[in-house]
């Protein structure tokens, strides 16, 4: 997927462009080739969020700048990363629940829009 391992950029970052192509070509590599990951820069509608995770389709939020999740001590802030959204909550706060590469064990929660900016990346068949 591109993700970078050694100088200059041996952050182990994978960038929000490369994340989609990887997800269709391992896919693709296991025989699932009906899938298509598109993209949603800079705005994520809540209404999209709602409708991806009521049809049991998972997707990857980009967050630029996020905020705290729950779980985490302050200092521990998403800032950027990429995430998988699981789930939401819907109130008079909006929350999306998500699985991060930082706590295998647990599942969080952050308040949807709590970052600057953030790019979602819908898997459709």
């Amino acid at each position: 997927m591109g993700t970078s391992y050694k100088w200059p950029f041996g952050d182990g970052a994978t960038w929000p462009w490369n994340i989609g192509p990887g997800i269709e070509t391992v896919c693709n590599n296991h025989g699932y080739s009906n899938f298509d990951a598109s993209y949603v820069w800079y705005s994520i509608p809540w209404n999209d969020v709602k409708n991806e995770v009521n049809a049991n389709r998972p997707f990857v939020i980009c967050m630029l700048y996020g905020g705290l999740g729950s779980g985490y001590q302050p200092g521990q802030e998403y800032g950027n990363h990429c995430v998988t959204c699981i789930g939401y909550s819907d109130g008079s706060q909006d929350y999306v629940f998500l699985h991060d590469t930082w706590d295998t064990e647990n599942h969080h929660y952050i308040a949807f829009g709590s970052w600057w900016e953030a790019t979602a990346i819908w898997v459709r068949p």
